[in-house]
């Protein structure tokens, strides 16, 4: 049995102190009141640093080969080129997106005011240097590939030279709803997989009864490392928020499919007090806050009926479209818009990212290694809490080209979400609750799957949950003889009292440690959030439905809400939504996830039965109840994508 400390690295980590958040976010008025942000500490922890940066920098240099597998032809604005001429955009543009030395300047000035002694400046004088020097090739490789386009003999390719010069490649909107594939590569065969289903994704910028059809299935079966589980079927209580935003426009219809409790909603109004961003290049990146209301048919379909739109600085300029409107599909895709910038940091960054990294930090600074929960734990605790820091140290270089643009922008939203979300609030099992839903309305008994078989997405992760609860159920039973046993171990009383220390975790909503029960719930919680992270690597999990961007828009690039007596025309749709740009950015952000292979997968090479944690003797079964998780998931992996089967792809840790 692989010993398990050899699985972690012996880093002490300790949550930023005020002076670190102003140097991290630039706002010392931001107050951030959720989980503590840690870092790690120490000479080991700069070494750890240091070295998550390099690997980012790597990871960031394997998509090249992605990126020039954006290789398609398109004209835009007269000038025809390469999809990647146009996202990645010219000389200059290329410089400031793809070379990422800023990180590295951030990175520097960040651990050279909080690491001050000698020996500490000097290592990192030293791998700056090194970060410098490795940036230069890969980044010129890929301006002199772009530059020599317009020279490729054969290959259709006609680039006005002359507008070449002037044109700002990353303020193109496109012309056409087609040329959004152009974010699709030919590299990895992801464009051949989107374009069976380029007539259907175009639709849903053109047709209106088509844009409301495939709503909710895109919702229920897509993007699930967004974890967008917030679909809530109403109730009298529930629903009049709702009728508050929406006003004079609540019609007697949606009371009446209330009292047959078949109304849903979606309340992304989370958003509100947010400005739009506007980027180094003069781009407009904007969120709106938004509400939709969705009714379920007699054959339990979905679909939306009204949707509220409003500046979230200015809620007089709020509107509710319905399908007769003529601007319903422009309304739709602000609820996608909202959606996936939600998802992104909230579903997906605040829920598995800084909650997971404060309940890892504690892990690692308060068991010592015999316990069965740092065994359970810590291998699978490693690089969140370095990654977490650099996303806030580089925001502008990692994220999505969202208008969550400012890592003060993103605690904000994170506050504002903390208002209704204590730490189990996203857990699968809450979610039934909470959103009130009934297994019955997403299960058709004449369909193979089982429960939930309507709801794809929630059906898999209520699978993990299931198989992440046996295991860590399994490993509690053979620590602990009964619920005094917990209740008498000083370790996890003092692991727990650090998890919700405002000085230490300060975690809200955890349950005190006096029963297996508790303690379960709270690791299967966290081990959770770890391995279903972890499925986002999948190649069919981020492909081909989210890279074309109004399936899930990051953004609209307008501020301007139309009346929703008004018309928008495709033409005009097409302003409101991703520009070259913004794409260009936006795959940077999701190749970086499929093209790079994990620093340790989650099931191990030499298979499932490898590398395992537990110390046999003392916590007997528990190595059986990993290797068994660990079977789950390879079974997960070949039933959702047979014809792809990437086992080693699905990390064991989260890493970025």
């Amino acid at each position: 049995m692989a010993s398990p400390q050899t699985a972690v690295s012996p880093v002490k980590y300790i949550p930023l102190s005020q002076f670190e958040i102003d140097l991290v976010t630039g706002f010392k008025a931001s107050k951030w009141n959720g989980p503590g942000l840690p870092r790690p500490d120490g000479k080991e922890g700069l070494d750890e640093i240091l070295a998550t940066l390099g690997n980012l920098l790597t990871r960031a240099q394997n998509l090249i080969q992605a990126k020039n597998g954006l290789s398609i032809p398109y004209t835009l604005q007269g000038i025809t080129a390469p999809g990647k001429r146009f996202m990645l955009g010219t000389d200059d543009q290329i410089q400031s997106a793809a070379d990422i030395k800023s990180l590295v300047t951030f990175v520097q000035s960040f651990a050279s005011a909080v690491f001050t002694e000698e020996a500490s400046q000097k290592n990192i004088a030293s791998h700056v240097s090194l970060f410098e020097a490795a940036l230069k090739s890969p980044l010129e490789i890929l301006k002199s590939d772009l530059t020599d386009v317009a020279g490729a003999a054969g290959a259709g390719v006609d680039i006005a030279v002359s507008a070449q010069k002037t044109a700002d490649y990353s303020a193109f909107s496109l012309e056409s709803p087609e040329q959004f594939a152009m974010a699709w590569t030919t590299f990895g065969d992801m464009y051949r997989s989107g374009y069976p289903h380029l007539a259907e994704y175009t639709r849903l910028m053109t047709d209106a009864d088509a844009a409301t059809k495939q709503f909710w299935p895109m919702l229920r079966s897509t993007a699930l490392p967004y974890n967008l589980f917030i679909l809530m079927r109403l109730t009298d209580a529930t629903a009049a928020y709702y009728k508050t935003r929406f006003g004079a426009a609540w019609k007697p219809e949606y009371d009446a499919l209330l009292a047959a409790k078949k109304l849903y909603g979606i309340d992304l109004t989370v958003f509100e007090g947010l400005d739009p961003d506007t980027d180094a290049n003069g781009t407009l990146r904007f969120t709106p806050s938004t509400m939709a209301l969705l009714s379920m048919d007699d054959a339990k379909n979905l679909s939306p009926i009204a949707v509220y739109v409003t500046d979230p600085k200015n809620k007089t300029a709020a509107q509710v479209f319905t399908k007769e409107s003529g601007a319903w599909i422009y309304a739709l895709m602000a609820v996608k818009t909202s959606l996936t910038v939600y998802g992104i940091w909230l579903g997906h960054v605040y829920t598995l990212h800084i909650v997971t990294a404060a309940m890892q930090m504690v892990t690692l600074n308060t068991l010592p290694a015999s316990n069965a929960i740092w065994q359970l734990l810590a291998p699978q605790s490693n690089y969140t809490i370095a990654f977490d820091l650099l996303l806030m140290l580089g925001w502008s270089n990692l994220s999505p080209p969202t208008s969550i643009s400012s890592t003060a922008k993103f605690l904000q939203l994170c506050n504002n979400f903390l208002v209704n979300h204590s730490f189990f609030a996203t857990d699968p099992s809450s979610i039934i609750s909470r959103m009130n839903l009934d297994v019955n309305d997403f299960t058709d008994p004449a369909q193979p799957g089982g429960e939930w078989n309507l709801y794809p997405n929630f059906q898999i992760v209520r699978r993990i949950e299931a198989f992440t609860w046996n295991y860590v159920s399994t490993v509690i039973d053979a620590a602990y003889a009964d619920d005094a046993a917990v209740s008498n171990d000083a370790d996890i009383q003092a692991w727990i009292a650090a998890a919700g220390a405002p000085t230490a975790g300060n975690i809200q909503g955890l349950p005190a440690m006096d029963s297996k029960a508790n303690l379960k719930s709270v690791l299967s919680s966290v081990l959770y959030r770890i391995t279903f992270h972890g499925m986002g690597r999948l190649r069919n999990v981020g492909s081909p439905e989210p890279p074309f961007a109004p399936n899930y828009p990051p953004c609209l690039q307008s501020t301007a809400i139309p009346s929703s007596a008004s018309s928008v025309n495709t033409a005009a749709l097409l302003r409101y939504l991703p520009n070259t740009g913004t794409l260009g950015k936006l795959v940077s952000f999701y190749y970086i996830f499929a093209y790079n292979e994990p620093y340790v997968p989650v099931v191990p090479y030499q298979g499932p039965d490898a590398e395992l944690f537990f110390d046999d003797a003392r916590y007997p079964g528990a190595n059986a109840a990993l290797v068994q998780f660990r079977r789950e998931i390879e079974s997960l992996v070949r039933e959702y994508q047979p014809q792809w089967v990437q086992i080693g792809q699905w990390p064991r840790n989260i890493e970025l």
